[in-house]
């Protein structure tokens, strides 16, 4: 999520080739129930491309698999974190401006998901205005889907903006039940698979340590939001001590 709120013109031109593309297909399709269950699926789909396949690492370095860092020897695991995470007071605070801007965030899809809705029976109209400049079927349909589509990616893009605005700078904490630290880096269990941050950590990434807390921050600073990937642990300080050895490149003097 932040590496997409970072780079604002990869969201731009990667959403904007996606709609070009939807208009195409919907051009040939024709205005009918079936397109509008293919486009609703086909967003479905590639925004999930977008997000697994075309985005950096959790810390905004490389992607590494986890199977690779899993192989490696073992320097440190926890499980069962829930407990420690619970008596931490000041998680539930860190978390409130992630909570406000998904629920902005939120708010503005909904708005986008009705104006879909709504505006799919003005295509027509649409198509006519445009039929009258082009004499052609298809330009028309395709122009017509087009500015239909920009309209959904407008109101999006304007609900992050201004959910942005009202929050400020965005905390994005992930803090993992559960962990191994290998030499080669951390993996961590995800909502649905296992996710690695291989060694070398990234120039920009850096590890604070909370001992009253009981965590590590490792820590991502950008202009718009900050990602922290938070390792809470029995014994912190060996966490901290453990990624600041195998964790950062070290620079050799002469």
């Amino acid at each position: 999520m932040s590496y997409y709120i970072e780079n604002t013109w990869y969201r731009v031109l990667s959403s904007q080739l996606f709609l070009i593309l939807y208009a195409i297909l919907a051009a040939f399709l024709g205005i009918n129930i079936k397109t509008f269950i293919i486009i609703m699926v086909l967003i479905i789909i590639t925004s999930y491309i977008q997000g697994k396949f075309l985005s950096k690492g959790p810390l905004g370095g490389s992607s590494v698999k986890a199977e690779e860092v899993m192989s490696a020897k073992r320097l440190y695991e926890e499980k069962n974190l829930r407990e420690i995470q619970m008596k931490d007071e000041g998680l539930l605070r860190d978390m409130q401006p992630q909570f406000r801007y998904m629920m902005l965030l939120n708010l503005g899809l909904l708005v986008g998901f009705l104006y879909f809705f709504l505006v799919w029976g003005r295509i027509g109209d649409l198509h006519s205005i445009f039929y009258s400049f082009t004499g052609n079927e298809k330009i028309a349909s395709f122009l017509a889907f087009l500015i239909y589509m920009e309209g959904f990616f407008i109101i999006n893009q304007a609900s992050m903006i201004l959910a942005l605005r009202r929050v400020g700078k965005v905390l994005f904490i992930v803090y993992p039940n559960e962990y191994i630290v290998t030499v080669k880096g951390i993996v961590y269990k995800g909502l649905i698979s296992n996710t690695a941050i291989g060694f070398p950590l990234p120039q920009n990434v850096n590890a604070i340590l909370d001992i009253n807390r009981g965590f590590v921050d490792l820590v991502n600073e950008g202009k718009r939001t900050t990602s922290i990937i938070r390792l809470y642990s029995r014994n912190p300080k060996r966490v901290y001590e453990i990624i600041k050895k195998h964790g950062f490149k070290t620079i050799e003097t002469s």
